[in-house]
């Protein structure tokens, strides 16, 4: 008789984590199946503040590489997107280049995004992207090599936007989105270390500028979606970019 309480406890033990991981798989299915938002909109990379009778003006050749927030899904519109809104806060002529893709991962961004943003000769590269490492389970170690391998092109600069904070979007519930809130702080802190190595690289703490306010204000921040940003979101992001390109 006394081995009953030691079978309950052994039960309850094992009970425990097979009931939480059911509980998360359930609220990842119901995330997956939330509503959508269109695509990214048409037409973001363009020469922004080129006017005529300024041909001989120099322009900052900017690109952007990485996921769905680097290319703007979430906006209604060009001009509300994350890279258009730091493109035109600096208010210059810009030769702005769009090369992210969503769904990407950091891997993709090395392998896939930049060569292509290499042949640009960028004056500065910015890379929002982490998310989708989060979500898919990249491991420390592989998030934290891929980041070793993105290098830009001399003499353009880095500018590296951290994850964002991936315990404020609506559409994970509990507690998976505090999964990903803690998933999403130690791939960050990997990729804030290896990005402060590499100067002239810049690191932006996207999730510690405007994560607060995301979560206060979900209603406002947020797309349609919860879970991408929304244009007044963007700005928020794009503040804490200018602040540090400026």
């Amino acid at each position: 008789m006394a081995a009953t309480p030691l079978r309950r406890v052994l039960a309850v033990t094992v009970a425990l984590p097979l009931a939480a991981a059911a509980v998360i798989g359930v609220e990842i299915l119901l995330a997956r199946r939330g509503p959508d938002v269109p695509g990214p909109p048409a037409d973001v990379s363009g020469c922004l503040g080129c006017t005529a009778g300024q041909g001989d003006e120099p322009r900052l050749r900017m690109v952007w590489l990485g996921d769905s927030t680097a290319a703007g899904v979430g906006a209604a519109e060009a001009g509300q997107t994350l890279a258009r809104q730091v493109a035109t806060g600096l208010g210059r002529p810009v030769q702005l280049d769009v090369l992210a893709r969503s769904g990407a991962r950091v891997a993709d961004v090395v392998q896939d995004q930049l060569p292509a943003a290499a042949a640009l000769n960028p004056d500065v590269v910015l890379v929002s992207v982490g998310a989708n490492d989060v979500t898919h389970l990249t491991s420390v170690a592989s998030y934290a090599r891929s980041w070793d391998r993105l290098r830009v092109p001399a003499p353009a600069r880095l500018v590296a936007l951290g994850i964002p904070d991936m315990g404020s979007p609506p559409r994970l519930a509990q507690p998976l989105r505090a999964l990903a809130g803690w998933r999403g702080r130690r791939l960050d802190r990997a990729g804030a270390r290896r990005v402060s190595r590499d100067a002239p690289a810049t690191y932006v703490d996207i999730a510690g500028a405007t994560g607060p306010a995301f979560r206060r204000d979900p209603e406002r921040y947020f797309a349609d979606d919860r879970y991408h940003p929304s244009a007044e979101g963007y700005r928020l992001w794009a503040e804490a970019v200018l602040e540090e390109l400026r």
